[in-house]
């Protein structure tokens, strides 16, 4: 009897991924789910090695850490977009119309929200993640 060998794959991100220990797959995954699923294997590396370098090393801290990202725009920066959305969306603060284009949003990360979260750029998005997660 003869032993049968399957073809190696030949696709990279296939092969990049099966040599993942589990952890890191499920990271990868995360970051697929999360953040971009299309990014290659190259990308993931870089992803992960930025995330990395803030403890963020698994699937779970991630899920915990990552709040919001953003491509931002040309009329406000990517951290006052994030404290808008944090005392709208999230602390549910309701602002009066007429006040609404009266509050330095920037100012408001400066002050108070950068204490609490870190961000990163990566591609064309900015990123934001709580310190404690």
């Amino acid at each position: 009897m003869t032993a049968t060998i399957l073809p190696r794959s030949t696709d990279s991100f296939e092969v990049w991924y099966d040599n993942l220990d589990e952890d890191k797959q499920l990271l990868a995954d995360e970051i697929n789910d999360r953040v971009c699923d299309g990014f290659d294997e190259e990308q993931y590396e870089q992803f992960m090695e930025i995330l990395e370098s803030y403890g963020v090393t698994t699937a779970e801290q991630l899920s915990d850490a990552l709040w919001y990202s953003t491509e931002g725009s040309v009329f406000v920066t990517p951290e006052a977009e994030f404290a808008e959305h944090l005392e709208t969306e999230i602390n549910c603060t309701e602002i009066p119309s007429h006040l609404s284009n009266c509050i330095d949003y920037q100012q408001l990360w400066d002050s108070y929200y950068r204490f609490d979260f870190f961000s990163f750029e990566y591609g064309d998005y900015t990123y934001f993640f709580h310190n404690n997660f």
